[in-house]
């Protein structure tokens, strides 16, 4: 799911937040002890997909249930797309 890193602008767009409150996610990450997820490139904060996917789980949650979500979604589609009767599936559950 998180396969790239991002600036703390390309954050806020994925988040759909402030860039204070992206800040303030990113130093809860630090303090919390995975201070190696951010680092500078070119004097510019980058985190990394491994600090995304912290940030989604840990400070941004409603995020991480959509992309819950979609790839739920997705399995759903290649479970019925190869032939499986999607009701049966979740009666056996």
């Amino acid at each position: 799911w998180w396969n790239e890193d991002m600036e703390i602008k390309q954050l806020c767009k994925y988040f759909d937040k402030k860039e204070i409150t992206i800040r303030k996610a990113i130093k809860k990450m630090c303090d919390k002890g995975f201070k190696n997820y951010k680092f500078l490139i070119n004097g510019i904060v980058v985190i990394s997909s491994k600090g995304v996917e912290w940030l989604s789980k840990n400070t941004f949650k409603q995020k991480y249930l959509e992309l819950l979500e979609k790839h739920k979604m997705e399995l759903t589609e290649l479970y019925i797309e190869r032939g499986y009767i999607y009701d049966e599936f979740f009666g056996r559950n």
